[in-house]
């Protein structure tokens, strides 16, 4: 059974996302082997377990970004982006714009 063997995985993200996270992370806590891990994260969701961190940080830093008046540094730290230049070339690239640039959309589109 697939689902099973990627909730543990996923709860591990969930729960750890800010901090460093390995593929091993994820097999162990799922008590799956390294293949069924990637195996799993493809065949439910159609990514890589990678992609899937990467992505659930992006969804947590837009949150933050316009919910919060927190640095940008600290919301890349926050959201388990080490280096505020690597954060902010990943969210150029996944979300079309700069983390400045999503802000000010934010905070114009709840019309503040």
């Amino acid at each position: 059974e697939i689902m099973p063997s990627l909730v543990g995985s996923e709860m591990c993200i969930r729960d750890s996302f800010a901090e460093h996270i390995t593929i091993d992370d994820l097999t162990k806590a799922a008590a799956i082997s390294r293949s069924e891990c990637f195996r799993c994260f493809q065949a439910i969701l159609g990514k890589s377990p990678v992609e899937y961190l990467t992505e659930y940080r992006l969804s947590m830093a837009t949150t933050m970004l316009a919910n919060s008046d927190r640095t940008l540094s600290e919301i890349s730290q926050l959201c388990g982006f080490y280096s505020p230049s690597y954060f902010g070339k990943v969210f150029r690239e996944r979300c079309g714009a700069t983390p400045k640039q999503y802000r000010e959309w934010a905070a114009r589109s709840v019309g503040f």
